[in-house]
């Protein structure tokens, strides 16, 4: 099966893989742990995420979800589009977003 960038998914595709990454970066902004997205994203749409995130802290996991789908779909792709994940034709990431996380964290040098 061929591997797609995100603006080559059908867009239910896309839509698939939008929704599992607006959960993962949800996980990830509630544990702190985006600074390794952070240092990818030159273009400012993890602080626009971020933002609209703080002012919508009252909402639950689900309406957040919908609302970064509806309201920062942009910076979602944007930030995709950047990290260059392949995805199956059906918007899955080729490798799950959690691996993906472990393993570019692995690779950062350590230490002085």
């Amino acid at each position: 099966m061929a591997t797609k960038l995100i603006d080559e998914l059908t867009p239910e595709a896309q839509q698939k893989a939008l929704t599992d990454f607006a959960a993962f970066y949800l996980a990830k902004y509630h544990d702190e742990g985006l600074d390794l997205i952070a240092q990818i994203d030159a273009k400012g749409d993890v602080t626009e995420i971020n933002q609209w995130l703080m002012a919508n802290q009252v909402f639950t996991t689900t309406e957040l979800i919908a609302g970064l789908l509806a309201d920062r779909r942009e910076n979602l792709l944007a930030l995709l589009r950047v990290l260059k994940t392949p995805f199956n034709e059906n918007g899955i990431p080729d490798t799950p977003w959690l691996d993906w996380y472990q393993t570019k964290l692995a690779a950062i040098p350590q230490g002085r």
